[in-house]
C-alpha cells in the first residue's frame, strides 16, 4: 500500500432566515465523506469517498491519480502534539428548531425596535475533523459554528451587523440593536464631495481589503514569481504587524491544519516588513523550504490547497479614531470580487459610512474608493489600541490617510 492520507469530515447544518416578513427554513443538511491522498513515486495524487469501505479502493485511486502530478518532495507530517481549542458547544445543535429559531426571534424583534424593518440570516453547524496518515499522525477534533447577519431598512437607511461564534450566540439583542441604529443614523445620507480623504476602516470595510491583500502571502504565488512582496523588505507602515493564527479566538479557530501541521502564530509582517508567507506543505516542498501550516479544505471532495485560518492584525496606540480630525468612517463597501489582487488596485463602493468632522457625524453613501491596498496599508495614519473580532480577523479599526474618493 502507497504513503497515503485519510481526511475525514462530518456535519449537521441548518440555515434559518426571517425575510419578507416571515420566517422561513433555508437548509438543513447533514454531509460526510473522506478526502484520500495517496503518495506515489514522490507524486501526490487525490481521490474520496463517502463509504468507509470504500477507502481503500479511493487510495488505489488517488496513487493512480499521482502520474499525473510533479514529483515535489512531498511527505505527510508524523505524529505532533496539538493545542487543545474550546471550539465546541454541545449546546449549538442544528436539529434544535426550537432554539434557532429563538436566536432568529431575538434578533427581529431587537432589530425593529426603532420601527425598522428587518432581515435576519442565521447557520449553524456542528462537525467532526479528523485526520489519520501511515507516517504516524492521528488527530481528530469536534468544532460548531453559528453566524448571524441582520440588516434593517429605516426609511431610506440602511444598517447591518453581524456575529458569530464557535459557542452559543451572546449579543444577539446588542446586534440587533447596532443594525437598527446604524439604519436610523444613515437616513438622509448623501454624496461626499469628492477628494483624498482620512479613512477609517470599521472591521467590515477592512474584510474587503484584506481580500484584495492576502492573496499576495500565498508561498505559492511566490515560488511562481506572482507576488510583488519580497520577503524581509520593509513595505508596509512601520505600525503594521499582521499574522496568521489558528490557535487565535476567532471563528477559523483548529487545532491544526487540514494536513495534520499544528496551529501556531505565523507573522506574515511585522513593523511593516515582510517576513513570510503562507504555505501547504506540498508547496513548501516544491519551493525546498520546511514552512507549512496554512492549509484547508473547503469539503472532503476536494484536495487541500493554501488558506490561511484567522488572521490578526495588533493594535496600536490611538486610544479613539474618532477623536482624528476631518475623516470619513467607513462601515461597509464592496467590489472587492472585481479588484486586481496582483497589482493589488480596487475600486470598492461604499454604501455605509459617515463623514465626521469636529464632532459632527454626517451620513453618507453612494460614492467610490479608487485605491490600491498596498498604497494603503503603507500609508496608515493611526490604530486603535483595542481589537474587535469580525469573523476570522481580529484587529483594531485602522485610518488610512491619503484615500481617494469619488462621487
Amino acid at each position: 500500500m502507497p504513503e497515503h492520507e485519510i481526511y475525514s469530515y462530518s456535519s449537521d447544518s441548518a440555515s434559518l432566515a426571517f425575510t419578507g416578513g416571515e420566517l422561513k427554513i433555508k437548509e438543513s443538511h447533514s454531509s460526510s465523506g473522506y478526502g484520500i491522498r495517496a503518495l506515489q513515486d514522490g507524486k501526490l495524487g487525490f481521490s474520496y469517498c463517502q463509504n468507509k469501505q470504500h477507502i481503500q479502493r479511493a487510495i488505489d485511486e488517488a496513487a493512480k491519480m499521482a502520474r499525473f502530478s510533479v514529483k515535489s518532495g512531498f511527505t505527510f507530517p508524523s505524529a505532533q502534539r496539538s493545542t487543545l481549542l474550546d471550539i465546541h458547544d454541545p449546546a449549538l445543535d442544528p436539529s434544535d428548531f426550537n432554539a434557532f429559531k429563538d436566536y432568529v426571534e431575538i434578533a427581529k424583534a431587537s432589530t425593529s425596535s426603532f420601527g425598522g424593518m428587518p432581515r435576519v440570516m442565521a447557520s449553524m453547524e456542528s462537525a467532526v475533523t479528523g485526520l489519520e496518515n501511515s507516517s504516524g499522525f492521528s488527530g481528530e477534533y469536534k468544532k460548531t459554528t453559528f453566524s448571524m447577519y441582520i440588516e434593517c431598512m429605516h426609511g431610506d437607511g440602511f444598517g447591518f451587523s453581524y456575529l458569530s461564534s464557535t459557542h452559543r450566540p451572546a449579543y444577539i439583542s446588542d446586534a440587533g440593536l447596532k443594525a437598527a441604529d446604524m439604519a436610523r443614523s444613515m437616513q438622509g445620507a448623501k454624496k461626499p464631495e469628492s477628494g483624498s480623504y482620512t479613512v477609517v476602516m470599521e472591521l467590515p470595510a477592512l474584510e474587503s481589503l484584506l481580500e484584495v491583500f492576502l492573496p499576495s502571502f500565498s508561498g505559492d504565488w511566490k515560488r511562481r514569481g506572482i507576488t510583488k512582496l519580497v520577503a524581509g523588505k520593509k513595505m508596509f507602515s512601520e505600525n503594521l504587524t499582521i499574522a496568521e493564527d489558528g490557535l487565535a479566538p476567532a471563528i477559523n479557530g483548529r487545532p491544526f491544519d487540514d494536513e495534520g501541521t499544528p496551529s501556531a502564530k505565523h507573522v506574515l509582517v511585522d513593523d511593516g516588513a515582510v517576513r513570510s508567507f503562507l504555505y501547504d506543505r506540498e508547496t513548501a516542498a516544491l519551493e525546498g523550504i520546511a514552512e507549512s501550516g496554512a492549509c484547508s479544505r473547503p469539503s472532503y471532495n476536494v484536495p487541500p490547497s493554501i488558506s490561511s485560518s484567522n488572521i490578526v492584525i495588533s493594535p496600536g496606540d490611538h486610544k479613539n479614531l474618532s477623536e482624528l480630525g476631518r475623516h470619513i468612517e467607513l462601515h461597509y463597501a464592496h467590489g472587492s470580487h472585481t479588484a486586481n489582487i496582483t497589482t493589488g488596485d480596487v475600486g470598492l463602493e461604499a454604501s455605509t459610512a459617515f463623514l465626521v468632522d469636529k464632532g459632527d457625524r454626517q451620513p453618507v453613501k453612494g460614492f467610490m474608493i479608487t485605491a490600491n491596498v498596498f498604497d494603503m496599508f503603507a500609508n496608515i495614519e493611526a490604530m486603535e489600541a483595542h481589537q474587535q473580532t469580525y469573523g476570522a480577523i481580529i484587529s483594531p479599526r485602522i485610518a488610512f490617510k491619503g484615500v481617494r474618493i469619488v462621487s
